[in-house]
């Protein structure tokens, strides 16, 4: 597991013991995202200094001799090409920064293939999509969400839908995109290319998931809803999501592309049915804003971490709370589930990071 921090470190952890492995130096601000390439090989690095770096997941060592310096902001959201679609040894990968441009960066030369500049805001997520040639999809406080081309930088869509700043992006693919070929097994592909081939098989399973056509997102914002697009039609959302009273602050698919869970500054984290935007149940138990959530890798668990200190677990079927997690001292910002489903990592104001083990 990768954590970044305000210390100005990201560190991997090894999770049996629960100790650094290795601790990533160089930022000289708050690094405030991290994100894994999809073959696990690489980490990469965005911070409040305007600069990304790329480190060797292995050994921890810094992969170019410089930092990655275009932005003249924050970097906000990162995004590494799904492997399905980079070239073989040439790895690719999209940050978003409060300069309001996306830029395509090439892992191996550390330059910038493509700059995204049409947004009048803060870029606050990016993703990339494993559809046809790849799309590069981008959340802004301008209210728009805007579809790029990777390879020529070229805006294929803008949906205007929300009437305040978007904060968050989920694709319906997006489990499959980040997991690659991994196999909660242990079971490993043969080659380079027989990974490829795994990873294409898992985003055309999950694209295809609950009836869907194609590739479907679902966009966040401060105007309290949420709208479910399919990518394979923008002309109008699928859906409109409302129910939360506050802020959206993060959405997220299951894994299984049957299910949206969203949580809010309202308190409340909510679940939806992914293939019409149904609204289905209200999980109620946090008594503060809660700020991220996350499914397990069979999408029957939910965990939820929020302001008021503790992480609650789920039951999907039934959206009763299973654990109550209290431990973290103060707020806790982030959360994640381990694909393998043995394990959740979370990270609060506290400055402590905890493994939860399921």
């Amino acid at each position: 597991m990768v954590s970044g921090s305000g210390d100005g470190t990201a560190r991997i952890w090894d999770c049996d013991t629960g100790t650094p492995a290795h601790t990533l130096k160089g930022h000289t601000s708050w690094v405030l995202c991290v994100a894994f390439s999809p073959d696990g090989r690489t980490v990469a690095t965005g911070s409040m200094d305007n600069t990304l770096r790329l480190w060797d997941a292995a050994t921890g060592a810094a992969k170019t001799s410089a930092p990655l310096k275009a932005h003249t902001k924050w970097i906000t959201s990162l995004a590494w090409e799904p492997l399905h679609l980079g070239a073989p040894g040439r790895p690719r990968l999209v940050s978003s920064s409060k300069d309001a441009t996306c830029r395509v960066w090439d892992a191996v030369s550390g330059r910038v293939d493509t700059t995204f500049a049409r947004h009048t805001s803060t870029v606050s997520c990016v993703k990339w999509g494993g559809a046809g040639a790849g799309v590069v999809y981008s959340s802004s406080h301008d209210k728009t969400v805007r579809l790029w081309d990777p390879s020529t930088g070229a805006q294929i869509a803008s949906l205007t839908a929300h009437a305040h700043w978007v904060n968050h992006i989920a694709l319906s693919t997006d489990f499959a995109l980040r997991t690659g070929y991994f196999d909660h097994t242990g079971a490993r592909p043969a080659s380079d290319e027989d990974g490829v081939e795994r990873a294409r098989a898992r985003w055309e399973t999950a694209a295809r998931a609950g009836g869907a056509a194609g590739e479907r997102l679902v966009t966040a914002s401060d105007d309290c809803t949420m709208f479910l697009w399919d990518s394979t039609d923008l002309a109008k959302p699928l859906a409109r999501l409302l129910g939360h009273q506050k802020q959206v602050n993060h959405v997220t698919f299951s894994p299984d592309g049957r299910l949206i869970a969203s949580c809010g500054f309202d308190n409340h984290v909510k679940l939806w049915r992914a293939g019409d935007g149904k609204f289905l149940r209200t999980l109620r138990g946090h008594v503060g804003p809660v700020y991220q959530c996350c499914f397990s890798g069979d999408s029957r668990l939910l965990v939820s971490a929020s302001k008021d200190t503790t992480l609650k677990a789920w039951d999907v079927a039934s959206g009763l709370m299973v654990e109550d997690l209290p431990g973290h001292k103060d707020e806790v910002f982030a959360v994640d589930w381990s694909p393998d489903g043995k394990r959740v990592g979370s990270g609060g104001k506290d400055k402590a990071v905890r493994i939860w083990t399921h």
